[in-house]
């Protein structure tokens, strides 16, 4: 099997091309599969630009002739590979954090989607925040970048539908620096006293600084945050400091201390390979690869058909280190458990819970009719 993979480049996080390929290569020494599967890459830069990203895919698809394409992009520049899809009938796994979600959930034949769905788990951290304490106000805040992405209007989209109000929104133009500051996100705390929960999307690396500078504010303790996936990372919660005077939730698709045989396995695999702990980005490339061996056994029976594929795939359930993986018949998103983090005020230890009632939620989010056209970045998520 000859895989084509198309990897982002990133200012924000360097080893996010670096990263996904480890956790594939890991899975594919695992699982002894060296031998059987060939990648070859072309890098697409920050994934914004369609003509770079349709070169790409055709040098891979024709010249190299590809029985699978990994694509590592944003849904926003799908649109320019689905006649090349058609006409050379491959697979394409389209593989990205999720902080998108399409226009229109009509799925394309030969194409599925490998995320880590962070726009559905704002989405349920927006209703979560509306449903805790009689408080019904909050504040919005996220930066210039992450506003680019639909992650936002699901949290927020789902707060007001369970009757939550924003009361501000707090859109911050700095770059993680030394020079952070939320001045006047702590005027409006200050001049605002019925307003104690904030709703925040932010990256991983400005989300530490975040968390230190509302530590300092005098009224830290009155405060809940509800945050996105990358807030809830080790590296934003450890950074600078480990207990905060306020509460942290959320929801997020994985974390290191999920406790399955499937995760223990990656960890551990990748611990030894890699002589490092996994990321998100690790362990998509690790998902990808469970994908590969799950078609590659199958393909003795269906060859590399695009849609014959897709058919294996949505009778398969795959254990994956986030749990069961399924490919949604309606949307063909590859779906798993959600998981609810939480971090009390004063406490050092996120406490990380299995969610068993999201599956109405994805149903609801799935089928929201399409909006108007909207702007936004077509940039990878990430990568800036």
């Amino acid at each position: 099997m000859n895989i084509g993979i198309l990897l982002p480049r990133s200012d924000a996080h360097a080893n996010i091309g670096i990263d996904f390929l480890a956790g594939l290569k890991t899975l594919f020494a695992a699982e002894r599969l060296q031998d059987e599967i060939q990648i070859f890459t072309e890098s697409v830069g920050f994934g914004g630009v369609e003509k770079a990203v349709y070169e790409n895919a055709e040098k891979l698809l024709v010249i190299e002739d590809v029985d699978i394409l990994i694509a590592f992009i944003d849904l926003n520049v799908i649109k320019v590979l689905e006649p090349l899809l058609a006409a050379t009938n491959k697979l394409m796994i389209v593989v990205n954090p999720g902080a998108n979600f399409p226009q229109n959930w009509i799925p394309q034949p030969g194409i599925i989607y490998l995320t880590l769905q962070q726009a559905f788990n704002c989405w349920l951290t927006g209703k979560y925040a509306a449903t805790q304490s009689e408080g019904k106000n909050a504040l919005m805040a996220t930066s210039f970048y992450d506003c680019g992405y639909r992650h936002s209007e699901a949290m927020v989209s789902n707060f007001v539908r369970n009757e939550g109000v924003i009361t501000f929104n707090y859109i911050h133009d700095q770059k993680a620096s030394e020079d952070f500051n939320i001045d006047r996100l702590k005027i409006f705390l200050e001049e605002d006293s019925d307003t104690d929960k904030l709703l925040c999307i932010f990256d991983s690396k400005p989300a530490g600084l975040l968390y230190k500078s509302i530590n300092e504010h005098k009224e830290a303790s009155q405060l809940s945050l509800f945050a996105s996936p990358m807030m809830l990372e080790k590296t934003a919660i450890d950074f600078p400091q480990t207990s905060f005077k306020f509460s942290i939730d959320g929801y997020l698709p994985w974390h290191a201390d999920i406790q399955n045989d499937a995760n223990a396995s990656f960890i551990k695999s990748y611990e030894n390979a890699k002589k490092k702990m996994p990321g998100i980005f690790s362990l998509l490339g690790w998902e990808a690869g469970i994908i590969l061996q799950r078609l590659l056994a199958e393909s003795v029976h269906t060859g590399y058909d695009a849609s014959e594929q897709v058919s294996v795939l949505k009778a398969a359930s795959i254990e994956s280190p986030r749990g069961e993986m399924k490919l949604d018949d309606e949307t063909h998103f590859i779906l798993t458990p959600t998981y609810l983090a939480s971090l009390p005020a004063g406490s050092e230890t996120l406490l990380i819970n299995q969610q068993d009632d999201w599956y109405e939620e994805w149903a609801f989010f799935s089928t929201r009719p399409p909006e108007k056209i909207i702007s936004g970045w077509t940039n990878t998520y990430l990568c800036y």
